[in-house]
């Protein structure tokens, strides 16, 4: 699956690729900042002589740059739109296989082009992943081997950002042994058939929720016995999976095809008329723990892989500090005392997790589910406190003492700021139960606890 920016992949909650290097938690803060893109190439079967390239894709709104509207170059913007945003984004489909530098252009096998005018009402829209630009372009193949450029512009850029060519098979389904699996955010009836709302965001799936596999069967046979399991990529094959079924008739759809519905989000569409078989199964993976897994639909009767894919969970804004397991371990230092800090911290990764999971799964407000809120929350306040707090002279704001409080306590009831002729400002914060209050000392957003009632 060819990645236009690469994808943040965590596992666990905890990300061990960075645990081996030497990273500070700035360091974190900025990289869980980086804008993501999403986009896929899917091969969407017709019949055993033509195939259906897909690129869908998916653009969060703070990768995309947007610019004031004005009257007079924007006449269709909504009442309400204070910003807005051009996109272009097309697909050149080449025949064979990648060329070498100075060799005459290849045939085009196909082109498609998607153009959207966005429009929000406020800076802050701007610059939210939650939401994005979406859609698809396609291009009808025969089997064989093609090679493919992508082109996005923005806001009417003149020279567009191409991709590097890539290559991609188109096989021949006959021949295949194994089927595709496609990741469905959620499964609708339509008047032309069961709509399949497709996951868009590659090989991720939505932490803490459940989806559908939408699987090819080739071959399929009603008098055989399929079954689907889940692992994850880390465990041994002769352990216990994740999750595993059988698979009831009432799953399989024969005779069937797919097309493809552009819209906004783009979806597959289940015919009931076509060559092939698929499989709708639902998958339970909002109990699965933050990780990287492998699906796999297998032929129980001959103990034989009917189709299989990678996938990982995505947790979207997840805090900056579960990207490495040691600097979650310290950043407890605000609600633990050191010697208990220092023993989570000991021993290997492995042990280091376990010890890690254990402190939390004994405080998770909601134990049958696997999103611990309470965890997410704590982070989430060293995160604000860093950014919120910080100043030229002491940049870390989650250490500052105005951090300290809003890591422990969280948002005050309410907050106030005095500026008194001739001293210190103070800036006072309640709580229910309690009131801190801080004072200036420099003019340049230092604050240092001086009271507490």
């Amino acid at each position: 699956m060819y990645k236009f920016i690469a994808v943040l992949l965590v596992f666990l909650g905890i990300s061990h690729s960075t645990t081996a290097q030497r990273v500070s938690y700035p360091q974190l803060v900025n990289r869980s900042e980086i804008p993501q893109i999403f986009i896929n190439d899917i091969v969407i079967p017709h019949s055993d002589s033509a195939s259906t390239l897909m690129f869908s894709f998916r653009f969060n709104y703070d990768f995309i740059p947007f610019r004031r509207v004005q009257v007079s170059e924007i006449s269709q913007a909504p009442e309400n739109a204070e910003y807005y945003s051009t996109l272009r984004f097309s697909a050149e489909v080449f025949e064979g296989t990648i060329k070498k530098r100075n060799s005459p252009a290849t045939n085009t096998a196909g082109r498609d082009t998607w153009t959207d005018t966005l429009f929000v009402e406020n800076f802050e829209e701007t610059q939210t992943n939650n939401q994005y630009a979406s859609g698809a372009l396609t291009a009808t193949l025969e089997p064989g081997t093609y090679n493919y450029v992508l082109q996005l512009s923005m806001l009417q850029e003149i020279n567009e950002r191409s991709t590097q060519r890539r290559e991609i098979k188109v096989p021949v389904l006959s021949g295949k042994d194994k089927g595709e699996i496609y990741l469905v955010r959620s499964v609708d009836e339509s008047p032309t058939g069961t709509k399949f709302l497709l996951m868009n965001m590659e090989d991720n799936i939505e932490f803490g929720k459940d989806f559908t596999a939408l699987v090819r069967l080739p071959d399929y046979d009603p008098d055989k016995n399929y079954s689907v399991e889940v692992r994850k990529v880390s465990e041994d094959r002769n352990s216990d999976p994740m999750y595993e079924k059988e698979l009831s008739n009432e799953l399989f759809f024969t005779n069937s095809s797919l097309s493809i519905h552009k819209d906004t989000d783009p979806a597959l569409i289940l015919n009931e008329s076509g060559p092939f078989t698929y499989a709708v199964i639902p998958i339970p993976s909002s109990q699965f723990d933050n990780s990287s897994y492998t699906l796999v639909l297998n032929d129980t009767k001959t103990d034989s892989t009917v189709a299989e894919r990678k996938f990982q969970t995505y947790w979207q804004n997840m805090p900056a500090s579960l990207y490495n397991l040691d600097i979650a371990i310290n950043m407890l230092k605000f609600i633990l005392p050191e010697d208990e800090v220092e023993q989570l911290g000991r021993g290997s990764d492995k042990q280091k997790e376990q010890k890690f999971r254990e402190f939390w799964d004994s405080r998770d407000p909601t134990p049958n589910t696997v999103f611990n809120e309470l965890m997410a929350e704590y982070y989430r306040r060293i995160d604000h406190a860093f950014k919120e707090f910080g100043s030229q002279q002491e940049p870390m704001g989650h250490e500052s003492d105005r951090g300290e409080i809003y890591i422990k306590f969280g948002p005050p009831s309410s907050k106030e700021r005095v500026f008194p002729p001739g001293g210190k400002t103070r800036e006072t914060w309640k709580y229910p139960n309690q009131t801190f209050v801080f004072e200036a000392v420099s003019g340049f957003g230092d604050f240092k606890l001086i009271g507490k009632q």
